[in-house]
C-alpha cells in the first residue's frame, strides 16, 4: 500500500538568541489513505510543531526543517514548494483543526463569511453555490438552524459549536488528509465524545485520512487505528492501536498507559512518570527518556537507540529491544 502522506527524518529547528536549537529530531512515520493515525506524548514533544511543519505553518524567520528531511504528499514533495503552490495544497488537500476554535476563527468575521472563503480561495463558483455548499456542510457536522448562523460571530457560539465550524470549514473541499490537533481539549466530555464521533464518521465517509494529535490515550483507544508515541522530539514506538494496549514496548508507553485511571483496580493514587520532558535546549546524551526511566542502563546515557521493528507493524526505540537484545521482547 502506498503512503498517502510520508515523514522522512523530519527534524526541526527553532532559533534562539542566535543559535538553531532543535526540537523534533529526525522523526519518520507515514500514514495510508482512509486511515486514521493517533500521534500521542506529554506537552512540549513535539507533536503540534510536526503538524504545522505537514501544514507548512512554521514562522520562515524562526524556523528550520533539515537538509536532509522530507514530507511527501502523494508522492510530491511538500518541502519543496513555492509558497504559492503551498497554499493551493493547503485547506483543498490538506486540512487541519486546531486546539482552539477561538483563536482560529476571525472575531469580526460572520461564520458564513470564513466558510465561503475557503471555497473561493480553490475553486471559481458562484457566491449562491458557495452559500448554498457552506449550509450543507453545517448541517452535516450537527449545527441547527445553519442559515441563520451563517450570519452570527464565533463568540455568538458555544465551544462545541465553534469546534463543529472549525471541523466544517476543514472539511469542505474534501481534503484527503486531515490534521486534528487536540480538537476536544477545551470541551466537556459529552461535546469531545460527539466530537470525536462527528469526526470518525466524516472519515468513514469520505475516506479521509485523519492524524489526530492527543495527549489522551482513552481518545486513541476509542478512535484510532495505529498509534505513534512521541517524546521529547522523537519517535519512541509505532504500533497498531491494539497492539500498543495490549503489549507497550517501550518504558514511556508503559508508563502513559500506567498512568491512566481504571474502574478494574482499586487505586488510591494514580501512577505517574517521575520528572518532566526536558526543555529543547537542555537535550540529555543519549536516550532522551533515560533520566525519567526506571530501566535505563549505562549504554542509555551514552548512546541513542534505534528504531527496532519487532514485528506486525511494531518499533521501538529503545536498547531493551536492539537488534542483539531482542530476546529480552
Amino acid at each position: 500500500m502506498t503512503a498517502l502522506l510520508e515523514v522522512k527524518d523530519l527534524e526541526i529547528k527553532f532559533r534562539k538568541d542566535k543559535e538553531m536549537i532543535s526540537t523534533v529530531g529526525e522523526i519518520s512515520f507515514a500514514v495510508n489513505e482512509g486511515e486514521m493515525l493517533g500521534i500521542v506524548g506529554e506537552s512540549g514533544c513535539g507533536k503540534s510543531v510536526t503538524s504545522l511543519a505537514i501544514m507548512g505553518l512554521l514562522p520562515k524567520e524562526m524556523s528550520q526543517i533539515g537538509r536532509n528531511s522530507d514530507i511527501l504528499f502523494n508522492g510530491t514533495s511538500l518541502t519543496k514548494l513555492s509558497d504559492a503552490d503551498y497554499r493551493r495544497v493547503r485547506g483543498k488537500d490538506i486540512s487541519m483543526i486546531f486546539q482552539d476554535p477561538m483563536t482560529s476563527l476571525n472575531p469580526v468575521l460572520t461564520i458564513g463569511y470564513q466558510m465561503k472563503e475557503m471555497i473561493l480561495a480553490h475553486e471559481k463558483v458562484s457566491k449562491r453555490e458557495c452559500w448554498t455548499r457552506s449550509v450543507e456542510m453545517l448541517k452535516k457536522v450537527g449545527i441547527p438552524r445553519a442559515e441563520q448562523i451563517m450570519d452570527e460571530y464565533p463568540h455568538q457560539l458555544s465551544g462545541g459549536m465553534r469546534q463543529r465550524v472549525m471541523i466544517a470549514i476543514a472539511l469542505t473541499l474534501q481534503p484527503k488528509l486531515l490534521i486534528a490537533d487536540e480538537p476536544t481539549t477545551a470541551l466537556d466530555v459529552t461535546i469531545q465524545a460527539q466530537i470525536l464521533d462527528l469526526i470518525k464518521e466524516i472519515q468513514r465517509e469520505s475516506n479521509t485520512a485523519v492524524i489526530l494529535i492527543t495527549h489522551d490515550l482513552g481518545v486513541v483507544a476509542e478512535v484510532c487505528d495505529r498509534v505513534v508515541v512521541m517524546y521529547a522530539g522523537k519517535v519512541v514506538e509505532e504500533a497498531p492501536v491494539k497492539e500498543l494496549f495490549v503489549d507497550p514496548k517501550h518504558p514511556y508507553t508503559k508508563g502513559l498507559l500506567g498512568s491512566m485511571p481504571t474502574l478494574i483496580n482499586d487505586q488510591n493514587r494514580l501512577n505517574a512518570i517521575p520528572g518532566s520532558v526536558p526543555l529543547p535546549e537542555e537535550m540529555p546524551q543519549g536516550c532522551r527518556f533515560a533520566p525519567r526511566c526506571s530501566q535505563a542502563m549505562p549504554h542509555c546515557y551514552t548512546a541513542e537507540p534505534p528504531l527496532v521493528s519487532l514485528g506486525n507493524s511494531h518499533a521501538t526505540s529503545c536498547w531493551l529491544y536492539d537488534k542483539e537484545e531482542q530476546k529480552y521482547g
